[in-house]
């Protein structure tokens, strides 16, 4: 089962994984998004196996505990194998100095929070299987400066950092 926000990258992995015979559940904030991608795959693959379920990493972990738990019931006994991170939310793009607090909470929001919430909710389900995997999806801006954007590289660095602690512990 693989949970991933349906938009470019996130498309074209929900295509692969399904190609593969992967049960997925689609999830993102534009339920119409989802749906439209779930149709393109209708055709290909069985529509049993792609449920679409709206998401919004914002939320908070408490409206996420919800989703999860909703997740893990639509494909009963199957479990967690795979959570496809690829949120990414960075607007309006701005030097250091002239970030504002708003776009910096809003992007840490998204970005951080709202993705380690969702791991760390996940992760008890994939204990309890015996295993499972957390793919991240990040950026170039996390590794290379790039000018306009050091709010979104700030987020996309601490990603890295709590996934490879997680990793290791």
């Amino acid at each position: 089962m693989s949970m991933s926000r349906v938009h470019m990258v996130g498309e074209v992995l929900a295509k692969q994984f399904a190609s593969l015979g992967a049960k997925l559940i689609l999830s993102a904030r534009n339920e119409a998004e989802l749906v439209r991608v779930k149709s393109e795959l209708k055709g290909k693959y069985a529509p049993e196996d792609v449920k679409v379920l709206p998401l919004d990493l914002a939320s908070g972990e408490e409206g996420l505990k919800g989703v999860v738990e909703q997740a893990v019931s639509l494909f009963p006994g199957a479990g967690v194998d795979y959570l496809v991170h690829n949120a990414a939310y960075e607007r309006p793009k701005s030097n250091a100095v002239d970030a504002s607090e708003e776009n910096l909470k809003t992007t840490f929001e998204v970005n951080v929070f709202g993705t380690i919430s969702l791991t760390k909710l996940v992760t008890p389900h994939m204990l309890k299987q015996g295993g499972g995997h957390f793919v991240v999806i990040s950026s170039a801006a996390g590794k290379v400066p790039s000018p306009g954007q050091a709010i979104y590289a700030a987020s996309k660095h601490a990603l890295q950092g709590y996934f490879h602690t997680l990793r290791s512990e």
